[in-house]
């Protein structure tokens, strides 16, 4: 399997318990970068690793609602083209 070298944008979820003011409380944009393992509705799943039987480690597994972007990159982590942006 072949898989394309990404960077996901994606939005973190915040939780609060103490006395923080709902103006006070953003939620953090991150950008995570690997192989694109699997995409669907419930969730974006990027590796970092492949072993020599082509199983997956380092994982990162994200809700598909909380990724706002998914870029293909080529060798080096170069935008290949603005205009292959998986949205």
């Amino acid at each position: 399997m072949s898989c394309k070298y990404v960077e996901v944008e994606w939005i973190d979820i915040v939780s609060t318990a103490g006395w923080e003011k709902s103006e006070d409380t953003k939620m953090p944009v991150f950008w995570s970068y690997g192989y694109l393992i699997n995409h669907d509705d419930d969730e974006v799943r990027i590796a970092t690793t492949k072993d020599e039987d082509g199983e997956w480690f380092g994982l990162t597994v994200m809700p598909a609602g909380c990724v706002k972007k998914i870029t293909p990159l080529v060798t080096g982590g170069i935008i290949k083209d603005i205009k292959e942006t998986i949205e």
